[in-house]
């Protein structure tokens, strides 16, 4: 008998969800521009979507981000030419070291603010995506 362990594709924080939503993939390099959180000095936050779902999304980000902040979201759309801008929560982020190229980067749990499902649901239709089996 094998041990593994089951940890859901948002991170080890969701794992204990019973109804998550469907996640999808991106079919290309999804970039993510996050709005300036004061506790960032201005730098810019920006990275790239590992994967979503129409409530939340994990994003590679090139800054730690503090659980519980609220954030504007800009997700580019390069098929519409135009950005979706949504509005988030950060729910967990994880530092990730990737030893081969020397890069840290964050994984990055955001949930959406449930006014702007519809307009997720519509990204997630536009041929962008492909669902997680």
């Amino acid at each position: 008998m094998s041990s593994k362990s089951v940890v859901s594709v948002a991170g080890p924080e969701h794992a204990h969800h019973s109804k998550e939503a469907p996640r999808f993939l991106p079919l290309e390099t999804i970039r993510v521009h996050l709005s300036s959180p004061p506790h960032t000095d201005r730098r810019p936050v920006f990275g790239i979507i590992s994967n979503m779902s129409e409530t939340g999304a994990c994003i590679i980000t090139n800054l730690s981000l503090p659980v519980g902040v609220a954030v504007g979201l800009s997700i580019e759309n390069r098929r519409k030419n135009n950005a979706l801008v949504v509005s988030a929560r950060i729910v967990w982020c994880a530092e990730r070291f990737e030893p081969v190229k020397e890069i840290v980067g964050y994984l990055t749990g955001v949930s959406f603010d449930p006014d702007d499902i519809e307009s997720v649901r519509g990204l997630l239709a536009s041929g962008l995506f492909q669902s997680i089996p």
